[in-house]
């Protein structure tokens, strides 16, 4: 009876953790979706040289996130939860308080480093808790992920209505008539201009103040040494480096794995263009309003959630590699939609509309299968090096598409349109590369 009871009190323990984890989770998604929106048109007006590079930054978040993420068996989750949860809120406060080129570049990365922290702590955290907490690992992860986007989804819409409200409150006119301003803000000057920006500032410091407040379902958690480290992990004699680099290196210089590196290199640069400049090209490019590019941009992220449902009917009839090849090139028309949307006419806001919904949708269903298809190109016991060496080359490829865009291709506003051409010109080399050397993986999962 007493083993019952206390197995009864594992589990309660394990779901309530992740039952906190998904509400900071969602918290830190809150704080994302103004990352990459709000907080990029801010570093637009005060600091050019940070918004432009942003997908180095987030490169370089990449790889510290990836090493802060090694302290879990030293620290445990909720540790490495905490940081996140303070450094993003005060990045947020930072921009906005302190007028330094230094602080810009320093607050960027900070608050990238702990939303990119907390979203790659995802996948193991939810391992070590799922198993006891009742229920199956993957109906966790669903949760988790649709809660995610539900954040996403409110901010991204919210934070532009709520900039274009603040700036007409701080400019003393209408919600109308801030809104038709922000459609050239480039054009803005004098008391305008600072309206607007006091009116950024406000949705950053309200993001900060909402981001601190992840701090307390965290400090909630009931953690224990045995939830991040096993009895065999401490039992187990470490795997010495030359071990560690020898097995990458098996890897590595497989054919399959080496031509899966530069696929993922090509799609990875090609984000890099422009899925972190969505707002910044739809306000100044085709001067569509703030609040109403927020709001296109935010329901790309409903697509997401529509589109992968039908990952495992798409699998089935395609296979792995042909739905990652069929999501790619049917990327592209949508990609040079959004692009070209001033050609529309009147048309322009619906069909820049339909082109960000049917892009995320079909860049997030085939995510499943390419996931799974990196997986079959290592042994099981060689699949975290190779996971490792994934992370690795993403984290550079970002950071070199991030100095590319800031110091090549957007030093005109007209390279945020170019963009979208040369990222759909790689995702065409992309899928040639899947589909021309992974055939036999497509054929291999129906053998499986």
């Amino acid at each position: 009876m007493n083993g019952d009871i206390h197995i009864q009190q594992v589990q309660l323990r394990q779901k309530r953790n992740l039952i906190l984890f998904i509400i900071s989770y969602v918290i830190n998604n809150l704080a994302s979706g103004i990352l990459y929106d709000t907080y990029v048109n801010y570093l637009q007006e005060v600091s050019l040289p940070t918004a432009t590079s942003f997908w180095a930054f987030y490169g370089y978040a990449t790889f510290l996130s990836a090493l802060i993420l090694l302290l879990v068996p030293k620290s445990g989750y909720k540790k490495l939860l905490l940081f996140c949860a303070a450094s993003t809120s005060a990045a947020f406060f930072c921009v906005v308080f302190v007028k330094s080129a230094t602080i810009f570049y320093l607050s960027t990365l900070l608050a990238l480093t702990g939303v990119q922290l907390h979203f790659i702590m995802l996948a193991p955290y939810v391992a070590a808790y799922a198993g006891s907490a009742g229920g199956k690992s993957i109906d966790w992860y669903t949760r988790t992920y649709y809660m995610g986007y539900v954040g996403y989804f409110l901010t991204t819409f919210l934070g532009g209505a709520a900039t274009v409200k603040l700036f007409s409150s701080h400019a003393g006119i209408s919600f109308e008539r801030a809104r038709k301003l922000t459609e050239y803000i480039t054009e803005t000057t004098g008391s305008t201009r600072d309206a607007y920006l006091a009116g950024n500032r406000d949705v950053l410091i309200i993001t900060g103040v909402v981001t601190l407040l992840s701090i307390i379902p965290i400090l909630f958690i009931r953690e224990e040494k045995s939830d991040y480290i096993s009895v065999d992990e401490q039992q187990t004699k470490k795997q010495s480096l030359p071990e560690r680099v020898r097995d990458i290196l098996s890897v590595l210089f497989r054919k399959d794995a080496m031509m899966y590196l530069i696929y993922w290199a090509l799609i990875s640069f090609a984000m890099g263009l422009f899925t972190s400049y969505y707002t910044v090209f739809l306000n100044r490019n085709l001067h569509i309003d703030k609040a109403t590019s927020s709001l296109l941009v935010s329901i790309s992220y409903a697509a997401i959630v529509l589109f992968m449902l039908f990952t495992p009917f798409v699998v089935k009839k395609l296979g792995t590699v042909g739905t990652i090849c069929f999501t790619v090139l049917l990327s592209i028309p949508f990609m040079l939609i959004i692009a070209n949307g001033n050609h529309f006419g009147k048309a322009m806001i619906p069909m820049v509309g339909i082109g960000l919904f049917m892009r995320a949708g079909l860049a997030n269903l085939g995510s499943p299968a390419d996931s799974s298809l990196s997986m079959m190109l290592a042994p099981k016991n060689l699949r975290p090096a190779f996971t490792s060496v994934v992370n690795f080359i993403a984290g550079i490829v970002s950071i070199i598409s991030g100095h590319f865009t800031g110091s090549i291709l957007f030093t005109t506003q007209e390279g945020y349109r170019t963009a979208y051409y040369i990222a759909a010109a790689l995702y065409f080399v992309a899928a040639l590369v899947i589909i021309t050397l992974f055939k036999k993986y497509n054929r291999k999962e129906a053998e499986e």
